[in-house]
């Protein structure tokens, strides 16, 4: 198994066992703590964010905002007021509150270039911060992305990302080449604090030379600090986007490119994979995301009405919280692992065959019992390279009666992850879940809590713990998942398990880019 792993600038706090006179250990910024025998014990989960290039894209919330009315609709309500106003479906960086610092906020199409040219405007692709559109920024190109940028990191946001159109502005007057041109903007991006660059598509003028983005080590010494995101471009770049994908189908969809691009034989490519909104599917297959949900979506839209949704995304912010705070335990990691991609599919409603199951990080495939002729869900799971363990159980669409629902069907789901000295990540719905182990678990402690909350709950006496095998009753996970479920959410359980006795310390490096990238010059 050969894996590239890059690190998280958060120290796990191990969890030592009671004791009447325990010491805690300080090594450096490694803080070891002992549960108070009075009093709630310390969060499972660090407060420190994570430095995991997940973000938020704001190009769902674009189209919410102008009742998605059409492509050139949607890029013009990329404006300041949008992101800094107060006014009906603004403020979009009030979003995600608990979370915000672990996530880069990315302005999707349309910041470059200016009002009511459409959604191809010639000007597309300049990477200038347009003042038509974000009236308060002045000065120099460079001058204004970074005021922008500090003014989104001041609203808590970790950092701003852009989305990068793959060509030059469709214009003829362009004083430097395309190496100089990319350069140029790639260092406004580095002095401005800029997180990510999304890059997309291009259109370029016809004719002429395109002027396509590549990632050299030119590119890359311009920028060092910048994660670079492409789609099925590669294998350069640091982070594998698995692209738009209808709703209807993005499940399946999204886990099907998931298989397909681990199972690409490609020694050169080691990116990340972002799996986009699919927050569950990444948190089981040790992914990046690149979430597009937004807290409006349950609301009225300008023309009002409200958009179907059969998944009702807008009441499933609370998956979001979980598997970003997930990233603070454990990080995503590079292709080039060992992986298992099943040959059973399954098929939901009008989708493509999808793996029935895919296993990450060295781990066999799980074993999934349903009750005779019951449709399975599909399960992930993944060992991170320091030990954490994953494990996601995600819905199906069977479309009965020809319409689109979400269903998540509930499964014995049993896992083979040899040591489990780091905490075990668990998403989703279980008839229950047996994980085996190489230790004798009788009499260990079982601490678990969900990942949306602050207090873990000893559950060692609803559990089965033994030699070689821990089982988990699905209503235990259900109860403690969802523990910090705000009012109205409908979000799956998302929770973390750690054995405290067992528990192995980690100190790890922030993740960085470049490390993953053929043309990095690293």
């Amino acid at each position: 198994m050969s894996l590239c792993v890059s690190g998280t600038n958060h120290h796990w706090s191990t969890l030592m066992r009671y004791r009447a006179f325990t010491v805690a250990l300080v090594l450096g910024p490694l803080l070891a703590l002992t549960p108070s025998l009075v009093g709630a014990e310390p969060s499972l989960v660090p407060n420190t964010p994570s430095t995991v290039p997940d973000y938020f894209c704001t190009w769902n919330a674009q189209g919410f905002a102008c009742s998605y009315s059409g492509a050139n609709a949607q890029a013009d309500m990329m404006v300041e007021a949008s992101l800094f106003g107060s006014g009906p479906n603004q403020n979009w960086l009030a979003f995600y509150p608990d979370v915000r610092g672990d996530l880069t906020f990315l302005l999707d199409d349309a910041f470059d270039f200016p009002l009511g040219g459409g959604h191809n405007d010639t000007r597309r692709g300049s990477i200038e911060v347009d003042t038509g559109r974000f009236p308060s920024y002045k000065g120099t190109p460079a001058e204004r992305l970074a005021k922008l940028s500090k003014d989104v990191k001041a609203r808590g946001w970790r950092d701003l990302g852009l989305w990068i159109c793959n060509s030059r502005p469709n214009v003829d007057s362009l004083p430097i080449d395309s190496a100089a041109y990319w350069i140029e903007r790639l260092q406004w991006s580095q002095e401005a604090g800029i997180g990510n660059w999304k890059v997309d598509w291009g259109i370029g003028i016809p004719g002429k030379p395109l002027w396509k983005f590549r990632l050299t080590p030119e590119t890359r010494a311009a920028a060092p600090d910048i994660w670079i995101e492409q789609g099925g471009a590669g294998p350069v770049g640091d982070l594998y986007r698995t692209y738009d994908v209808n709703i209807s189908v993005s499940i399946p969809e999204t886990i099907r490119r998931i298989g397909a691009f681990l199972s690409k034989e490609d020694a050169k490519d080691h990116r990340i994979i972002n799996c986009e909104d699919e927050v569950y599917i990444g948190a089981g297959m040790g992914c990046s995301y690149g979430v597009m949900r937004h807290p409006l979506m349950n609301e009225k839209m300008p023309n009002g009405t409200i958009r179907p949704d059969f998944r009702n995304c807008g009441s499933r912010m609370d998956e979001v919280t979980r598997a970003v705070r997930w990233h603070r335990i454990a990080q995503p990691f590079p292709k080039g692992d060992a992986f298992f991609v099943d040959e059973t599919s399954l098929t939901d409603f009008k989708s493509k065959p999808a793996p029935a199951r895919i296993a990450r990080g060295g781990l066999a495939l799980p074993s999934v019992v349903m009750p005779d002729g019951k449709e399975p869900p599909y399960v992930l799971c993944s060992r991170h390279p320091d030990g954490e363990i994953a494990i996601s159980s995600i819905p199906r669409n069977p479309g009965e009666n020809g319409r689109l629902k979400l269903v998540l069907p509930l499964a014995d789901v049993t896992v083979a992850a040899g040591k489990i000295d780091r905490p075990v990540g668990i998403f989703g719905e279980y008839a229950s879940l047996t994980i085996t182990v190489s230790s004798d678990l009788t009499g260990k402690q079982i601490l678990a809590q969900d990942l949306a909350g602050s207090e873990p709950v000893d559950i060692t006496k609803e559990v089965k713990a033994g030699n070689g095998s821990l089982s988990i009753p699905g209503a235990v996970i259900h109860r403690v998942g969802l523990m910090a479920a705000k009012p109205g959410d409908i979000s799956d359980p998302g929770l973390v398990l750690v054995i405290p006795e067992l528990l192995r310390p980690v100190v790890r490096k922030p993740m960085r880019p470049g490390r993953n990238s053929e043309a990095s010059g690293r």
